[in-house]
């Protein structure tokens, strides 16, 4: 996976970085705390082998994706999943 960007964000003061990846198939984004994944969720999107991933996230962030992987901090959704999992 390439690293395409980093969005830095702040949540009950604690830094996290929502990443951004790509290979030639896929975008990738998910949270991190301390260089570490923050929570157990990834947001993937396939994308067809005639499109170039690159030249697709150069002209559109894929904001919804980032959003997602930010909401799922705000809205603790791994701490409550946690507890369905046990």
């Amino acid at each position: 996976m390439i690293l395409h960007k980093t969005i830095p964000m702040e949540f009950e003061e604690k830094q996290y970085e929502i990443r951004v990846y790509h290979d030639d198939i896929s975008i990738n984004v998910v949270a991190f705390r301390d260089n570490r994944p923050a929570n157990g969720f990834r947001h993937i999107v396939r994308i067809p082998k005639r499109v170039d991933i690159k030249q697709l996230l150069d002209k559109h962030r894929p904001d919804e994706l980032i959003e997602a992987c930010k909401s799922d901090i705000t809205e603790k959704r791994w701490e409550t999943f946690s507890k369905v999992i046990g």
